[in-house]
């Protein structure tokens, strides 16, 4: 089941092979006409599709209905799902919400962004709808369905926007008034986000899929945390690699020009016992509120090997002519030892 991009309000963790209910989702209709099994998803990557199987009574006859979950009414959401009928065009597909105002703010209390019949057979399509803010006075509705294959938008479709004060919401999708038994209705991949920038574009909704061996995210992607913040990824745990590839500029070489100032050992020593670490080097504090930079980190213990280096080679230099030194003056106490002058 497609679980990256943080942002996703639902919890998919049950969204397995099986049947039933399961955590975060009812169905609609009887279990024998909800499944869930592993198939072909968009762009042909295997996945856990849920699939309605109409029995033919023409009722509800498959889907499934969210529980409840938070949202602030004062902010946008976005609900994605993926969607595929199979068969024939009977009965009609739904994608909806839980009580929302319309647009030009009627209370709607059955909601559905799209439904209908799906623009082909046997063909995976995106169906994006909006949740506008309680205080957003736009009348223009962004929703749409997208075709998986071109990516592109071949339906327009309806937003609603959220009543004031409320603080929940649910998102539903169902096949209905079905009468073929021999047809199927899928659907992947639920997701409501906030929209605030950090949410997954379109596109990499469309194109976030396996295809070979190659994952494509365009947005932030977050593991084990909802925050990515700035970041592009945002790891809450452990990573493990053989490689870890950083790029980085202004290395620094400059330590061996002449012009560099390499400060005397005392200099350093004062620092290290006023401040209690070295110069430049960040404090254990605030590595632990603020982490490292791996790259800018690395270049700044190199910068301090580099002077370590130049310490050596002068204190190495240094050596060697007090070497010298104290093998004249020998040479010197040894000749007149035996009375000769030199």
């Amino acid at each position: 089941m497609q679980r990256g991009f943080s942002q996703n309000l639902l919890n998919l963790n049950e969204w397995t092979a099986g049947e039933g209910p399961i955590a975060g989702f009812t169905l609609n209709g009887p279990t024998t006409e909800n499944l869930r099994e592993w198939g072909d998803g968009p762009q042909g990557n295997r996945a856990v599709l849920w699939k309605a199987l109409p029995s033919g009574d023409g009722n509800n006859d498959g889907g499934f209905n969210s529980t409840d979950f938070s949202m602030d009414n004062k902010k946008m959401y976005r609900y994605t799902i993926w969607m595929k009928k199979t068969n024939s065009a009977d009965g009609s597909s739904y994608f909806g919400c839980g009580n929302v105002n319309t647009l030009a703010g009627t209370l709607n209390s059955n909601a559905y962004f799209w439904n209908g019949d799906l623009p082909e057979l046997n063909r995976w399509y995106l169906i994006v709808g909006y949740i506008h803010a309680s205080t957003d006075a736009s009348t223009v509705s962004l929703g749409g369905i997208y075709d998986g294959i071109t990516g592109k938008k071949v339906v327009s479709i309806t937003d609603y926007k959220s009543i004031s004060g409320s603080t929940t919401n649910k998102i539903r999708s169902y096949l209905f008034y079905d009468n073929n038994a021999n047809d199927r209705q899928y659907f992947y991949g639920p997701r409501v986000e906030e929209v605030n920038g950090n949410e997954p574009t379109i596109a990499s909704l469309l194109n976030n899929a396996n295809s070979g061996e190659n994952f494509y995210f365009a947005g932030k992607v977050g593991v084990k945390t909802d925050t990515p913040g700035d970041f592009d990824l945002a790891v809450n745990g452990k990573i493990r690699s053989k490689e870890i590839k950083v790029e980085a500029s202004n290395w620094p070489d400059y330590v061996f020009k002449d012009e560099y100032r390499v400060p005397p050992l005392r200099e350093t020593a004062e620092f290290i016992k006023n401040h209690g670490h070295l110069p430049d080097v960040p404090t254990a504090e605030e590595v632990e509120a603020d982490g490292i930079s791996l790259g800018e980190f690395n270049k700044l213990l190199l910068k301090k090997l580099e002077e370590i280096t130049l310490h050596l080679i002068e204190k190495e230099n240094e050596i060697e002519m007090l070497k010298k030194e104290i093998k004249k003056i020998s040479k010197g106490a040894s000749s007149k030892e035996y009375g000769i002058e030199s």
